[in-house]
């Protein structure tokens, strides 16, 4: 990791590390020493005279860097640089500085000029802050200014050792504290403790806390403390600091409320009395446990309290007895409790306290871990290389099923099979079978956890052996099909979803081999198993049928497993679709072929007329229309129709109600009467249909009047849309069936169709 001149290092919002050289280069680096990005300021920039950096309103960090010039450079988020600049109108530089971005605004610079006060924002100009003059001190000089971490509150230091808390837009003086005993003035480090706290560190053994909490009223006597260290570095944490010293490292916090009702056994807070009633109760003092009790006057109150309290609280047999008078209050509630809080202290201190540990080193506090969140903490596990106890705390917090452990496990088989393949010594089969019974051995341990995933991960690292080691132990057909698909072992993926007996297996890898291989190999391996042949077939045909493609390969398939019913289909569908009438000839013949030797002689003697008929057809020029549509067409010659009739071998009924329709369609009035005046074998309700359909209603009636029997007068006046009358024929007959169907039909006339409704009712009531 290497930086020249490096002046300043911190840790950002989003976990990187911040690293500012001398001459204005900025380098963020990743929690593991990567690089991520660079940030390099003006190149007109002087040496750099002091960075500060500050908190943004989406979770990251922004940086401002302040020359020897006293030019002020400033990148609102480092994961997204950047930069603009402002200059002060004096030319010496500010006695006191800062940075910051209060919520939801643009980022401020805050400089101090002795006692006057200039600030501005990005795209502004600097401005005296004249409303802060109610508050300033104007016979000292401001030193310090330092703003916490809500972005709400400033504090301020002067030089005759007075502390203010100010509102983050310098009109508010919230309190002024005095420090007599030290000369502050002169400290070597100055910040906030959590929020009601801040900190002087006046020399590396010694330093002094004040409390500047709101709920100090006024002329309560300010408590100031003095910590002696041993050459302390101070590192500054949302909740409080951290002091590095020696031997050891120490976490400073300001007290909740909750600890001091707790902690201090006041005797006005139900909290002490719960915690000691829990004291009484361990001790074997039941009795004075009970006396305890009685005067609480909120027991929920006093259960969240020693709840809380034993969150902030980081020795373990304390922690244990605070729970306990939590759980020992729920037994006074009035109503059923509700353990949810306290049961997720009880997950969450367990986490902590593993954290803690010295092999783990990991000292968060509660309401850090709360802002960061269990993800975070997992990942920073992760790039300890502490599986272990990244398993055991995703398995504490989710539960054994957790997604967090999945994802632990499979990082850790990453790593493992990473190294393995970036080292430069050749596996042997026994160091692989060795690296799959270690890795196997761990994975299934969490049957949840696929150990196909595993197998991916060593075909990424180039180690398709290992992979396949790894996937003899898979259990789930799918994903043993999936990675020998990956590794290109198609014949193995092909048997394995042929014995599976799952289509959609065969399809996925029958689709594959479509798609890698050549037509020629991948029919050889599908011709093998029976099953992916017979699917391989229905796949082409669809595609056939959808996209117009594969016909021949269709066709080459369907003769190599004699599939004569299928042939006799292929051709029909092609005689159907074809275009060119020489090549549908062709196609029907194929298709009785096909008929034949399939051995169905109804089938092979209908094909054998259509084929006849169609020469005649292609003659005619009318090798696009149909049987029906031809004899329509000639409706009006007598003898063609019956040369027709006789080619295609049709009977008298079809010919005659064609012909009727032929001559309704082409007016031929005159000869359709003469038609009607002979004995009609289909009745005359054709003839009312043909007339309706080709709107000849003047000859409606004639041939209505001519109509007789029960069916054919329905029928007629339906043509004719008569639903009434159609309904009052069915209703007479009691033909249920032909009434509804009649009712089904008047839904087209809203004006027919609630009688006919009527008689359907009636009918029904009957």
């Amino acid at each position: 990791m290497p930086c020249t001149d490096p002046v300043f290092i911190d840790w950002t919002r989003a976990h990187c590390l911040l690293v500012l050289s001398k001459t204005g280069r900025a380098q963020v680096l990743s929690s593991l020493g990567e690089k991520i990005s660079e940030v390099l300021f003006d190149s007109q920039m002087s040496d750099v005279h002091e960075c500060r950096t500050f908190a943004t309103s989406r979770g990251d960090s922004g940086i401002a860097v302040m020359d020897v010039d006293g030019q002020v450079s400033v990148v609102n988020s480092v994961s997204e640089p950047v930069i603009w600049n402002m200059r002060p109108p004096y030319s010496e530089l500010p006695t006191a500085w800062t940075a910051f971005q209060p919520h939801s605004q643009l980022t401020h610079i805050l400089l101090i000029f002795e006692a006057v006060f200039l600030m501005g924002c990005q795209g502004e100009s600097l401005t005296v802050q004249n409303h802060a003059s109610v508050w300033v001190d104007a016979n000292t000089k401001y030193v310090k200014c330092v703003v916490d971490d809500a972005r709400s509150r400033i504090a301020m230091m002067t030089e005759n050792g007075k502390i203010q808390i100010v509102s983050i837009d310098l009109s508010t003086c919230f309190c002024t504290v005095e420090v007599k005993d030290h000369d502050i003035g002169k400290c070597i480090n100055f910040g906030w403790v959590g929020n009601s706290a801040v900190f002087v560190q006046m020399s590396s053994s010694l330093i002094v806390f004040v409390n500047v909490s709101a709920r100090r009223k006024p002329g309560d006597e300010v408590q100031i403390y003095e910590k002696m260290t041993a050459n302390a570095r101070i590192s500054v944490e949302p909740d409080g600091i951290r002091l590095f010293e020696s031997t050891q490292v120490e976490f400073v916090e300001a007290a909740s409320r909750e600890k001091i009702a707790v902690m201090n056994r006041n005797p006005n807070e139900d909290g002490a009395h719960l915690y000691k009633a829990a004291q009484e109760m361990s001790q074997g003092t039941g009795h004075n446990s009970f006396a305890a009790s009685t005067v609480i006057q909120d027991m929920y109150k006093a259960i969240d309290d020693c709840v809380s309290t034993a969150c902030d609280t980081w020795q373990p047999e304390e922690q244990k007895l605070l729970l306990k008078a939590a759980r020992f209050g729920m037994a006074y509630t009035n109503t059923t409790p509700d353990t949810t809080k306290l049961m997720r202290a009880i997950k969450e201190i367990r986490v902590l306290n593993e954290l803690r540990m010295v092999r783990t080193g990991i000292p968060l506090t509660h309401r850090q871990f709360r802002t960061i969140g269990e993800t975070c903490v997992i990942n920073r596990l992760i790039d300890m290389g502490s599986y272990s106890v990244a398993i055991k705390v995703a398995q504490w917090l989710g539960g054994e099923n957790c997604e967090n452990v999945d994802r632990v496990l499979l990082e850790w088989v990453r790593r493992s099979i990473s190294k393995v393949s970036k080292s430069n010594i050749k596996m042997d089969q026994p160091a692989l079978e060795a690296l799959d019974e270690k890795i196997s051995a761990k994975l299934l341990q969490f049957p949840h956890v696929s150990i196909a995933d595993a197998a991916r991960r060593a075909i990424d690292s180039k180690l398709p052996e290992l992979a396949r080691l790894f996937i003899k132990r898979e259990t789930d057909d799918e994903n043993h099909v999936a990675v020998l698909l990956q590794l290109n072992d198609v014949s193995a993926a092909l048997q394995k979803a042929a014995s599976s007996q799952r289509p959609q297996l065969i399809h996925q890898v029958v689709r594959h081999l479509m798609t890698s291989e050549s037509r020629s190999s991948y029919e050889l391996a599908i011709s093998r198993i029976p099953l992916a042949q017979c699917l391989y077939q229905d796949l082409v045909r669809q595609e056939g049928e959808t996209r117009g493609v594969s016909s021949r390969q269709m066709l080459a398939l369907l003769e190599q497993a004699s599939d004569f019913e299928r042939q006799t289909l292929f051709h029909f569908d092609v005689a159907e679709i074809e275009r060119n009438p020489d090549e549908r000839l062709n196609a029907l013949r194929r298709a009785k072929d096909a008929a034949k030797s399939m051995g169905d002689k109804a089938i092979e003697e209908i094909l054998n007329d259509v084929s006849a008929f169609a020469p005649l057809q292609i003659q005619r020029g009318q090798a696009d229309m149909s049987v029906r549509n031809t004899i329509i067409g000639m409706a009006d010659d007598t003898a063609k129709v019956a040369q027709l009739k006789q080619q295609a071998r049709l009977n008298d009924k079809q010919v005659l109600l064609w012909t009727i329709e032929g001559l309704a369609k082409k007016g031929k009035m005159e000869q359709l009467f003469d038609l009607a005046q002979k004995r009609s074998p289909i009745g005359y309700a054709p003839f009312v249909k043909a007339c309706v359909k080709y709107n000849r209603m003047d000859e409606v009636k004639k041939y209505y009047a001519k109509v007789n029997g029960y069916s054919d007068l329905v029928a007629a006046n339906l043509a004719m849309k008569n639903y009434v009358e159609a309904a009052k024929l069915a209703f007479d007959r009691r033909d249920r069936e032909v009434l509804h169907a009649v009712h089904m039909k008047s839904h087209d006339d809203p004006s027919q169709c609630p009688r006919v409704k009527q008689l359907l009712n009636a009918l029904d009531q009957n």
